[in-house]
């Protein structure tokens, strides 16, 4: 009894350890409410380069990658803003958007998207959960 005993507890601890780990990497929305932009301020940001990630809550792909992207955020040293596409947002088809330098020509292709804004101008962008998770290094 004693040796079931014995080998029961580490794996008790181990799975207790591993759901521990689990919560830590779980991550919500309300923790970017700082950095939480409007739409129509995605170029008037006070910084010369920064990344701008959007979401919708409703959005399967992105509360897949959520808790990556938000671990990303809180993590980095780069400046980094989030958009909500739920209320406010303009959708466009797949096109080359490198070098927008204003919110009238500015469109996502969906959702999630991540948009690098250099010097005022889109840089880069990525659409898609493999993507984003690609240039996050995630």
């Amino acid at each position: 009894m004693k040796k079931i005993i014995c080998l029961a507890l580490p794996l008790l601890l181990i799975t207790c350890c591993k759901a521990d780990n689990k919560q830590e990497l779980f991550h919500n929305y309300h923790e970017i409410r700082d950095h939480l932009i409007p739409w129509e301020n995605i170029f008037s940001v006070n910084s010369n380069d920064y990344l701008v990630y959007f979401y919708s809550e409703r959005c399967g792909h992105c509360n897949e990658i959520k808790s990556s992207v938000i671990d990303y955020y809180l993590h980095t040293e780069k400046d980094m803003y989030f958009v909500c596409t739920d209320l406010d947002v303009v959708f466009g088809n797949p096109s080359d958007i490198t070098g927008v330098d204003n919110i009238e020509d500015f469109y996502i292709f969906g959702t999630p998207f991540l948009t690098r804004i250099y010097q005022f101008k889109v840089k880069e962008y990525y659409a898609g959960t493999k993507s984003i998770l690609s240039y996050l290094n995630i």
